[in-house]
């Protein structure tokens, strides 16, 4: 049986006039059980023991899964193979092979990042020699966000922490923007209660004012000839397509199959009666001007800082834990060594001082007098070097390395080695004489038991 009552009258409202005789389904859907699915990382395979369904039609590495497992015991899932993620937002996979169908290099931005699917998602479609700023300013949401895209491992990535009208400054920057805008969830309210209660007609207005504010700084800061990707978890059309219509941006003519997603005057809605996902909204916007751009560029900057080689010489300490050293460029902060790849470094140092960095490229270890620490970032990372030595553990070892719990193994091994789990990295362990050491960081252990 269906029960409206638990939801604010002014949203059934809504929802009535928007939908008409569609409105008895969409309430049926709201009290069915939210569908569950994962995106798999293409660059961390491994077979793993979820209980799959069908595949995700608009993703092409996604599945469902036909119940929800507990992903906190699966070292696969610590180990970054896949990212738990709702389905309809994944359909940014179809508009970012429509804008750029030749997977052309590309500066992009996704400027309300955490918790992280829409940057993972974006690091596994573009290609390595693309840039990826990732930008959180709720200090316990970036952190968030830094862990899952540690976990996903590419280097190509910069994190950052700042207002949103910071990147307005940086003028005609990137190639393409993505703006996951907050929202008054309504598209969530099947999987999260709370996103009920907290309901309001103001708290839309609110969104939306806020959504406007957004897209003006999105905006300043995309290149010509580039996209801006707009998306919300909602179905009001305040925060929706009369956000778009505001903007003065040209739509984006767009090919894309139909799977069920209702095509609106400006974009795309998913509801949840219509496609096995949550409520969820894109559309595509274009900047005038010329098309996307190919390999690094210069930019308007007076330094053109593009056009200077810059190059550091390489801690010797550290090449042994990494894959292709020669293709980055170590950066050192205090005592923190960071490997960023040489194809985005200048852009790195151009973004580093108007916009608060916490994290870019793969943060390697740190240097303590003679010693050089591995970080656990390294380890996840898919620029780990290959042939280090490593211990093979069972699933109720590698439950109680990410515990870190003092490892009861017996190696010959000696000094640094990985701990791993189907081949996947977990993290670095120390074997010595009479000891191995855990060095999983214990701000991630598992603490549920």
């Amino acid at each position: 049986m269906t029960n409206p009552t638990i939801y604010p009258e002014a949203f059934l409202q809504h929802m009535q006039n928007y939908l008409g005789n569609d409105f008895e389904k969409f309430i049926e859907s709201l009290n069915e059980a939210s569908p569950v699915s994962v995106r798999f990382n293409p660059n961390k395979k491994a077979e793993t023991k979820l209980p799959l369904a069908e595949h995700v039609p608009w993703c092409s590495s996604a599945n469902y899964l036909t119940e929800r497992p507990s992903f906190t015991f699966d070292p696969l899932f610590h180990a970054g193979v896949y990212y738990v993620q709702e389905a309809s937002s994944m359909f940014l996979e179809k508009v970012w092979k429509q804008i750029n169908p030749k997977n052309k290099t590309v500066r992009v931005l996704d400027l309300c990042a955490a918790p992280g699917g829409k940057s993972t998602h974006l690091l596994s479609l573009m290609n390595e020699e693309s840039l990826l700023v990732s930008n959180e300013v709720i200090p316990n949401r970036n952190k968030i966000l830094q862990e899952n895209i540690v976990k996903w491992g590419n280097a190509n990535a910069i994190i950052c922490q700042n207002k949103t009208e910071d990147f307005a400054e940086l003028e005609n920057i990137f190639d393409i923007v993505v703006v996951d805008a907050p929202c008054s969830g309504e598209g969530l309210f099947r999987k999260d209660k709370d996103a009920v209660n907290e309901w309001s007609e103001r708290n839309v207005t609110m969104c939306a004012v806020r959504q406007k504010e957004i897209l003006q700084h999105a905006m300043a800061c995309l290149a010509p000839g580039g996209f801006l990707i707009y998306s919300t978890c909602t179905f009001e059309p305040e925060e929706n397509d009369e956000r778009i219509a505001d903007c003065g941006l040209a739509i984006a003519e767009l090919e894309i199959q139909n799977y069920g997603q209702v095509k609106t005057k400006f974009g795309y809605q998913f509801y949840p009666h219509k496609t096995k996902g949550e409520g969820f909204y894109m559309a595509v916007l274009r900047k005038d001007g010329e098309t996307l751009h190919d390999g690094r560029y210069a930019t308007n900057d007076k330094r053109n800082y593009q056009s200077s080689f810059i190059s550091r010489k390489r801690d010797e300490k550290n090449p042994q834990f990494l894959q292709n050293a020669d293709n980055f460029v170590e950066h050192k902060k205090n005592d923190f060594l960071f490997a960023i790849p040489k194809n985005i470094y200048n852009d790195f140092l151009y973004l580093e001082e108007p916009l608060y960095i916490r994290h870019a490229g793969i943060y390697i270890g740190t240097v303590k007098g003679k010693d050089f620490l591995p970080s656990h970032d390294l380890a996840l990372s898919n620029f780990c070097k290959r042939d280090l030595p490593s211990v093979e553990l069972n699933e109720e070892e590698a439950i109680s390395f990410l515990r870190s719990e003092a490892p009861k193994l017996k190696t010959q091994l000696r000094s640094w080695c990985l701990a791993t789990y189907k081949g996947m990295n977990l993290g670095w362990m120390k074997v010595l004489d009479n000891r191995i050491n855990n060095y999983f960081p214990k701000e991630l252990r598992i603490l549920k038991r």
